[in-house]
Formats: C-alpha cells, structure tokens, sequence
C-alpha cells in the first residue's frame, strides 16, 4: 500500500513538472539573483523550504515538550519522596505516641 501511494505521488509529480516547463524569471533583487528557471523548479523549491520550515517548527515544539515533561516528572518524583517522608514521619510518630501510652499504662499499672 505504502509502495503504491509513492508511486502514485512520483507519477502526479511527474506529470505536474512535464506540464509546467514553461521558463519563469526569478529575481531576488537584494541578492543579485536574476535568472530564468523553469516553473516546476520554481513551485519544487517553494515546496521543499515550506517542508524544512515546518520541520524546524515542529522539531522546536517537540524539544520544549520534551523539557516540559522532564521537569514535571522531575517534580513528580520531588514531591513523591516529600509524601513518602511524611507517611514515614506520621507512622513514627503514631508510634512513639503509642508506646508512650503503652508505657503511661504500665506505669500507671505498677502504681
């Protein structure tokens, strides 16, 4: 199928650069550029910057997604070890506060 849909693309761009040669003059003035070309070159270039463009746009946007998700599991993993810490804290504390009352108990038993 992937085979297909390229042959099928080669043969449209193959028909659009036969049907279109006919020479265009393209000037970049502030370059010095003045030139005949023909017009599927003309329309291929504008194509094929337009391509790179959106591929640095989209490969900027990825990175910042990146960095993005890196710093919220960096601080995921922060505030894990805060609430294990504070579970670990809580317990200790429940204990000693058992065995205080635990030991209140027998003293108050041995009276």
């Amino acid at each position: 199928m992937r085979r297909l849909l390229w042959g099928v693309l080669a043969l449209f761009l193959i028909l659009f650069a036969v049907n279109n040669r006919e020479s265009v003059v393209l000037s970049l003035e502030p370059l010095g550029f003045v030139g005949p070309m023909p017009l599927f070159v003309l329309l291929f270039i504008g194509v094929f910057i337009g391509l790179i463009s959106a591929a640095g746009v989209t490969g900027w946007l990825r990175l910042q997604g990146f960095a993005r998700r890196r710093k919220a599991e960096r601080r995921a993993d922060h505030l894990e070890e805060q609430v294990t810490a504070l579970s670990e804290d809580a317990h200790q504390h429940r204990a000693n506060k058992a065995h205080a009352a635990a030991t209140d108990a027998v003293s108050i038993g041995d009276k």
